[in-house]
């Protein structure tokens, strides 16, 4: 190989490819058609000499050369972009960046709603992507770029990644109004009783199925959805009921709420970040508005 030919561009195009093991989100990751992706991956493999990824699946797996090269090129990679962002500039007045954003249900009832409108004065040029993605995704796209931060009650994200503490929900326990089954004070023998709707959207409902495995209880659970607005939705025209952290019902019309009747401990709704953005001035910029008009 000749390094004084060789494309550097296409380091990150290794970089991206070998952490989200698949040519097709890499490409929409650098912002590269698929094409013009598998063009680059074309011509880095024949300036290897190498194949440097093979597809097992939908997964593009490694080479040894491609997982000997992985780390002092992320490495350099990162202190390349390190220089660049200490000394960057961020006018948050006349930017047009768009933020990409990982929330859960908790974070868009309080963190959205506050920061549109403070952008709307403070920078009515940016933008902002919110989405979802599953848990096992989060880590890669925050180190990718894919994603800038993340909010929630996550307890995943430990090394290479920032946090700061935002607030505390409690979970509760919620019902239409008028029930025929609850009246007064909501017992374990009538939660346990009743027929429930969970989420896959949280971390709710494990903790709640650890917290009465203590006992050796369990849920009559009859329904599955994907949010934590569905279970509400669900629980508003049914007799089901459901467990979920209380920002995210708040104010909804039509519901009851209860105090749990077992011990739960608090979410504690962070903002992550990696730490390839930890510089950055216009994530800083993000990070301490959003923390500004969550805390204030």
């Amino acid at each position: 190989m000749n390094i004084k030919n060789f494309d550097l561009n296409l380091l990150r195009v290794f970089v991206v490819v070998y952490r989200l093991r698949s040519v097709s989100r890499a490409a929409s990751t650098i912002g590269l058609t698929q094409p013009a992706m598998s063009n680059a991956l074309r011509r880095l493999r024949e300036q290897c000499n190498d194949p440097l990824f093979t597809r097992s699946g939908r997964t593009m797996e490694p080479t040894a050369l491609a997982n000997s090269l992985f780390v002092p090129l992320e490495s350099a990679l990162a202190n390349i972009e390190t220089c660049f962002t200490q000394v960057g500039d961020f006018r948050p007045e006349s930017s047009h960046r768009t933020f990409r954003l990982l929330l859960s249900d908790v974070g868009e009832m309080i963190v959205l709603p506050r920061l549109m409108l403070a952008l709307s004065s403070a920078a009515p040029g940016v933008s902002i992507e919110a989405s979802r993605l599953p848990h096992a995704d989060y880590a890669p796209a925050l180190r990718s770029g894919q994603a800038d931060l993340a909010i929630g009650n996550i307890g995943f994200l430990h090394t290479g990644f920032y946090q700061q503490h935002l607030f505390d929900d409690r979970y509760l326990c919620i019902a239409r109004k008028d029930h025929p089954q609850l009246k007064g004070k909501l017992t374990l023998a009538r939660y346990l009783s009743l027929r429930h709707v969970v989420s896959t959207a949280g971390s709710t409902d494990t903790l709640v199925d650890e917290a009465l495995s203590s006992s050796k209880q369990r849920r009559n659970i009859k329904l599955t959805v994907t949010h934590y607005h569905r279970c509400a939705a669900m629980v508003m025209q049914s007799d089901l009921i459901a467990t979920v952290p209380g920002n995210t019902v708040a104010g909804m019309p039509g519901l009851e709420t209860y105090t749990l009747p077992f011990k739960m401990p608090h979410a504690r709704v962070r903002q992550f970040w990696h730490r390839r953005a930890h510089t950055d001035a216009a994530h800083i910029w993000l990070r301490q508005l959003i923390a500004e008009l969550i805390l204030d």
